[in-house]
């Protein structure tokens, strides 16, 4: 009787990264698990991709997310667990003594995620081990200001707790006064602000798996289009001897095990480079070195379940990957920006069309299509077509406006939903309560926001509008839209279509219970936007359309104990 495969687990979404892992490990007979933030991802249509699993977001102490990770871990028996993004590697490494000790979780020790997750603590490292960096300036809380310009403002860390979900931002701040403006809107209270000194050059990539400090396999890119920092086209290049040693004495000094990506800005016509970042897990690039040989999931893999130390090998170059829907957005933009300039437009376009036939002579791949598995970029392309179809109709893909049915022996029960609970359904709530306790209407009624954030006040221009509609916002606080609150509700009242593409990411089945807000007016009019960031007068308008559209919608709601399907 044959064994059965090994089990492992993916997660993440994206068609980078993630689709390379999963394809990787998939291709040499293990059973590919994964756990998405979203299921209309063109990733999970691969082939190699056995079952998808939801798992909660990691929000507060996060409990909620530990006791579903854990009985998956449990009932799967997975040999390895692989992230492929920051927001669920974190969790990962801070309750890793609570899962199950034969599950191996392919994430970075303390030592490591001290040194490669803290950009300052990158560049200390760097600086101990002789690897040049940018001149940089770390700003706490009203302390001094750097002086030259133009800077790179960032955070020291990408991810941080206790907003998991919320990326912080990187900008190229050219003045004075553009710097004050940036710290005005961005400083945190509890973090610190770095700045860097924008260094000339292209971006530069150096991949490694490690093991115990050692270098076991490398690899290098150039990013072939460069755009804002970003690339979605990158092509092989063959290994700079100092860049690699650099990378070898870094890993050597925290004696690292596992896959990292070492991030540096050449300035091609001095050759005088420097490090910028180190990403210790699967990188946006990682494609690229699959694509030509350099099989960096599996082989970690055989490094971590089976102990194998595998060879390094050789790989072609110049070659290159890319992301084509991703690729083909950046060409669009940067052409949007050149309309004035015509000649330069043209040269710009017949690049990039030129590049297209390297795929004709095989030195160009592709990150989604690829012949053993096809599923994902037929979905990316349905999905492609599916928007471009909308925007010549002008049209959205709402959901359908007959209201769904409510049942007859219990209290129907309403969640008002929007994006982050702070403006829309939380003044939508309270209003709906002032109603419902006014008429005695049996309905009950509750509010929350899609996206993954922890409690948060609503804004001060919300609370000032509220009150001038009668409602108190000023103890409101947010609430995340948990699966249980969603599935135990019979309408999810809903604002615009960014919150029913929310709902049916993670969701679809719930579609059918999704229930337009505008549609309920007097004269319909679906959308009701979100005001936040505002003045205080689309805050005000944005309340009067929500209580033109309650009544109805709670009186029908209360008839359903006693007659379904009414008209609003």
């Amino acid at each position: 009787m044959a064994q059965a495969a090994k089990k492992v687990l993916v997660i993440g979404d994206d068609t980078r990264s993630f689709l390379a892992c999963v394809r990787s490990l998939g291709r040499q007979g293990l059973e590919v698990h994964v756990a998405p933030n979203t299921l209309t991802s063109p990733a999970l249509a691969s082939r190699y991709i056995k079952q998808v699993h939801i798992l909660p977001y990691y929000l507060g102490d996060g409990q909620e997310w530990l006791a579903a990770t854990r009985t998956l871990f449990e009932r799967e028996q997975f040999a390895l667990v692989l992230p492929c993004e920051e927001r669920s590697l974190l969790p990962l490494i801070r309750h890793q003594h609570e899962f199950p000790p034969e599950t191996r979780l392919a994430v970075p020790d303390e030592r490591a995620l001290d040194a490669f997750f803290d950009k300052v603590q990158t560049r200390e490292l760097a600086t101990r081990c002789d690897v040049p960096v940018a001149q940089s300036h770390l700003y706490q809380a009203q302390g001094p200001l750097p002086q030259h310009f133009p800077l790179v403002a960032k955070y020291r860390k990408s991810y941080s707790w206790p907003d998991l979900y919320v990326r912080t931002q990187v900008k190229v701040v050219k003045s004075p006064n553009e710097l004050t403006q940036w710290l005005h809107v961005h400083q945190p209270a509890d973090q610190e602000v770095f700045f860097e000194h924008l260094v000339p050059g292209v971006g530069v990539g150096v991949s490694v798996l490690c093991d115990r400090g050692e270098v076991l396999q490398a690899f290098e890119h150039q990013r072939a289009h460069e755009v804002s920092g970003s690339s979605f086209y990158r092509k092989s290049m063959p290994l700079h001897p100092e860049r690699l040693a650099a990378v070898q004495r870094m890993v050597a000094a925290i004696e690292y095990t596992g896959l990292a990506m070492f991030e540096f800005k050449v300035d091609q016509p001095t050759g005088q480079w420097h490090l910028l970042e180190v990403n210790a897990r699967p990188w946006g690039s990682l494609p690229l070195p699959v694509a030509w040989g350099v099989d960096f999931p599996h082989r970690l893999y055989q490094l971590l379940v089976l102990g194998q130390r595998t060879p390094s090998v050789t790989y072609p170059a110049p070659r290159y990957a890319r992301n084509f829907m991703s690729d083909l957005w950046q060409f669009r933009m940067t052409s949007s920006a050149l309309r004035s300039q015509p000649l330069t437009l043209i040269r710009h376009t017949a690049g990039w069309m030129g590049g297209l036939l390297r795929i004709l002579i095989n030195r160009e791949r592709q990150d989604t299509w690829v012949w053993d598995d096809t599923g994902p970029a037929r979905l990316e392309f349905q999905q492609l077509l599916a928007t471009v179809k909308q925007k010549l109709q002008g049209t959205q893909a709402h959901a359908p406006s007959e209201r769904p049915s409510l049942p007859k022996e219990r209290r129907p029960r309403l969640l008002f939903l929007c994006q982050g609970n702070i403006c829309r359904s939380s003044y939508a709530e309270r209003k709906a309560r002032q109603l419902i306790e006014h008429a005695k209407l049996k309905v009950d009624i509750d509010s929350a926001g899609m996206l993954p954030r922890n409690p948060r006040p609503a804004p001060v221009v919300a609370q000032d509008a509220a009150h001038q509609m009668g409602v108190d916002l000023s103890t409101h606080t947010s609430k995340h839209a948990f699966e249980p609150l969603l599935r135990h509700s019979d309408w999810i009242v809903i604002f615009d279509d960014i919150n029913r593409q929310a709902v049916i990411e993670r969701y679809p089945d719930l579609e059918s219970r999704l229930v337009y807000l505008g549609d309920c007016a007097s004269a319909p009019d679906r959308l009701i936007p979100d005001p936040d960031g505002k003045s205080l007068d689309t805050f005000l308008q944005t309340y009067r359309r929500i209580d033109a559209c309650l009544p109805p919608l709670l009186q029908q709601a209360h008839q359903a104990s006693s007659e379904r399907d009414s008209a609003c």
